[in-house]
């Protein structure tokens, strides 16, 4: 007995549907759907955005991060985050440096999906 591969059986199912007319529902393999979101993949939305010792904005500013800085947020407190920069920042702080953004100075981690 041959064997007809998921693609082929894909392919199938959406050929059927469209000579038909018919609208064709084909479920992703459960693996695609799996995605873990990471607070790695975050990054610095504004140039200028300042890196706060504590989550406001009295608070002393421990120096400027700029678009595309890469960070990994480790917290959150209302809107702002608790983040470790994975790189020196274009700023000049040095790798490892934390700190608090407000949440709107960030790109947040892609997840996956539309």
């Amino acid at each position: 007995m041959r064997r007809i591969s998921r693609v082929s059986l894909v392919s199938l199912t959406l050929t059927t549907a469209a000579l038909i007319g018919g609208t064709a529902v084909v479920a992703a393999p459960a693996q695609a759907a799996a995605k873990v979101c990471n607070a790695d993949n975050a990054m610095i939305y504004t140039d200028g955005t300042r890196l706060r010792a504590k989550a406001s904005t009295s608070s002393a500013v421990k120096g400027q991060l700029y678009f595309k800085d890469p960070i990994r947020i480790t917290g959150k407190s209302g809107g702002w985050d608790r983040v470790v920069l994975k790189a020196k920042s274009r700023g000049g702080l040095p790798k490892g440096t934390t700190g608090w953004v407000a949440h709107k100075n960030i790109i947040p981690p892609y997840c996956g999906g539309l």
